[in-house]
């Protein structure tokens, strides 16, 4: 995990503000992701570098986002009522279903980035930046699934000019490196993954919490390399 500077007094409505920095920070592990892929195929095959370059990309996060999958995973596969699969989410212990869904993302991500060259730089800003715009935009429509956590910390509290300014930002973003029709397929594919994924959290939990928000951003980054590599080829 990046280390950063303590900061004595911060208020709520700084941390909600924050969230506006999320895509910026995903277009920046982007470009560290690229850089460790470039620098290494240069000297082993793509898969391997591949292997290193996630490695070093998910360890920047300290595996935040992963461990929220696994808490979700474990807790929809229980098939318990809300109430109890909630408690299992809270749980600090892993089981069998968030293990095996933190393997088949890591999987499917080393997979398709594998199949991206390097020289095609613009995928690796997209979709960190995208799937942290997802979470964004998860805290904008759905309530939170609990009285108390992070999710309602953020759940419909984040103030409209945050989304917009993070959403803008990503837009452009998107629009000056990418080509108009993969633009298209971008924004396709993220508000198809955050409805589908959001509507699944509010039939199963009642809402979305912390742990449906690294969920969230696991499952967007799965889709959009799975994406990218369909177009590349």
């Amino acid at each position: 995990m990046i280390p950063t500077p303590s900061i004595r007094s911060v208020s709520d409505s700084d941390v909600r503000t924050s969230a506006l920095f999320f895509p910026i920070i995903g277009g920046a592990l982007g470009c560290v992701l690229w850089g460790v892929q470039y620098f290494l195929t240069r000297h082993v095959p793509s898969l391997p570098a591949t292997a290193v370059s996630l490695t070093v990309y998910t360890l920047l996060t300290g595996a935040l986002h992963l461990d929220g999958l696994m808490d979700t995973a474990d807790a929809i596969g229980s098939r318990r009522p809300r109430e109890e699969a909630l408690h299992i989410m809270k749980d600090s212990r892993v089981g069998a279903m968030g293990a095996v869904a933190a393997i088949l993302v890591l999987i499917g991500k080393l997979t398709a980035i594998s199949s991206v060259s390097p020289q095609d730089w613009e995928p690796f800003i997209v979709v960190p930046m995208m799937s942290r715009l997802s979470m964004l935009w998860s805290m904008a429509v759905s309530r939170s699934a609990r009285q108390e956590g992070l999710g309602s910390f953020f759940a419909r509290r984040v103030s409209v000019w945050v989304l917009a300014g993070a959403t803008i930002f990503s837009g452009v973003v998107c629009i000056f490196i990418l080509p108009l029709k993969d633009v298209l397929w971008v924004l396709v594919y993220v508000v198809v993954t955050v409805s589908l994924f959001n509507g699944w959290m509010v039939r199963k939990f009642g809402g979305t919490t912390g742990d449906t928000y690294g969920a969230l951003n696991e499952i967007t980054e799965w889709v959009g390399w799975m994406v990218f590599a369909a177009m590349v080829h």
